[in-house]
């Protein structure tokens, strides 16, 4: 048996193992007496089946890749003098869609969905591009929506997704379910109890549980953007800047759903608008004034639900904020705060203010990330910020796997000359699991500098 047979054989075995798996979780469905245990056993059992199939179609992958180059570069019957110094030979096919090439992804995706007869060369690049994606990445044209952006549109995705969701980067994040509109989360809100017994054979304490259902709504966030037929057939458009652009609103939208959606009207219900969250107002608009509220609704999270093992670990604060801590001196005009690079005296914490996606420094132990989606119109002078403290671990967000990749092509202005570039994504978030996980400190008026 030779080697890519080999292979063959045994991403054929690891993939028989994964539908072995999934039958067995679909048995365990069918039944009625079906138990929690044996549940995790099945769902472990796909797991590990699952990623030996992975590893198994990547080396499967990577040895026909080496037959095709054997097949494709044979040395020439000539070349048989074993006194001839060999050639190393690499075979590295390019996309055709890349940083300053000959083609416009955008452009050739257009004409082949218009008119793929007339422009059969557009068709087949696209066509070529696909399968050069599927062959690299090891994914299905299904797993990203039906089509693959060029490489380096992806490159420029995650910088948008950086720079745009920030607090949603933060929080515990979750694959969304396959199907279904809402995510279910049981919820213990009143335990039981245990109690010292007050002498012998007398009553010991007693309480009924009670177990409320947290419905968590799967949304939907969207964009589109519109383009002439004439920047697509007349111009070489810059298809970076069409990208970049709209995931970066997409981002910047899911980021602001999370922390100040309202819930209704199909919004996500942000943690500014979740009940029974924990704060703290601030007294005066001075550190003095804001710092010690930090440290209250610290320690109101730790209280709540640091004997579950969820203290609070992070902070998230609108730059006008950080700046406004950053500005701080004390009596004698000396900086309160040392930022990196630097030597201050007794300061009371640190950072970098050239960071932006990662944190910018601590405040009490605890990173400090900077987003300008925290709104300042809140209170009631419209004028206020607020800080976030909370332990991650229990705001959750949940997303579809690849999203927002989707893209398509639909002429639905035509009278106009118009094609709309959509891409889509759902979404679920809560920070109602443990409400008091979460904290927020108020009364942040606008700062002075």
């Amino acid at each position: 048996m030779s080697k890519l047979e080999e292979f063959r054989s045994a991403y054929d075995a690891a993939a028989e193992r994964v539908e072995i798996a999934g039958a067995a979780i679909d048995a365990l469905d069918e039944r009625s007496d079906a138990t929690p245990e044996e549940y995790d056993a099945a769902n472990e059992e796909i797991r590990v089946a699952a990623e030996a199939a992975e590893s198994a179609k990547r080396m499967l992958d990577q040895r026909e890749a080496v037959e095709r180059a054997r097949a494709t570069y044979k040395p020439s019957p000539e070349s048989n003098n074993t006194t001839e110094a060999r050639v190393s030979l690499t075979v590295d096919e390019p996309d055709m869609y890349r940083r300053g090439g000959a083609y416009s992804f955008f452009t050739d995706m257009y004409w082949a969905k218009q008119d793929p007869h007339a422009h059969a060369d557009a068709s087949k690049r696209i066509s070529d591009h696909q399968q050069h994606e599927v062959e690299k990445r090891a994914v299905s044209t299904a797993t990203m929506g039906g089509l693959i952006p060029p490489a380096y549109l992806i490159g420029l995705y995650a910088k948008a997704g950086r720079n745009g969701r920030v607090y949603a980067d933060q929080v515990n994040h979750q694959t969304l379910p396959d199907v279904g509109m809402s995510v279910i989360i049981p919820r213990l809100t009143a335990g039981l109890a245990a109690g010292v017994q007050a002498s012998e054979s007398s009553t010991v304490s007693t309480q009924d549980p009670t177990e409320t259902d947290l419905t968590v709504n799967v949304r939907t966030i969207a964009g589109y953007s519109p383009v002439s037929r004439q920047t697509l057939e007349r111009a070489a458009y810059n298809d970076q800047v069409l990208m970049e652009d709209l995931m970066a609103r997409y981002n910047a939208a899911l980021d602001t759903q999370c922390i100040s959606g309202s819930g209704s009207s199909g919004q996500i219900l942000g943690v500014l608008n979740t009940s029974s969250i924990s704060t703290s107002a601030a007294s005066t608009m001075t550190v003095a004034g804001v710092w010690p509220k930090i440290a209250d609704v610290t320690q109101q999270i730790n209280t709540a639900t640091g004997g579950l093992g969820y203290v609070a670990d992070k902070i998230v604060m609108h730059p006008r904020r950080w700046g406004f801590f950053t500005a701080a001196f004390d009596s004698s005009n000396r900086p309160v705060f040392g930022i990196t690079g630097e030597q201050y005296f007794n300061n009371a914490g640190s950072g970098d203010p050239s960071a932006y996606a990662g944190p910018v420094g601590k405040l009490m132990g605890l990173p400090v990330f900077t987003d300008a989606n925290i709104p300042t119109n809140l209170g009631a002078g419209t004028n206020e910020d607020r800080i976030l403290v909370f332990a991650s671990g229990v705001s959750h967000l949940w997303e579809r796997d690849g999203d927002p990749v989707t893209l398509s092509f639909e002429q639905q202005a035509g009278t106009s000359l118009q094609v709309q570039l959509v891409c889509y994504g759902y979404a679920a978030f809560t920070a109602g699991r443990y409400p008091a996980a979460s904290g927020v400190v108020t009364g942040l008026t606008t700062p002075s500098f």
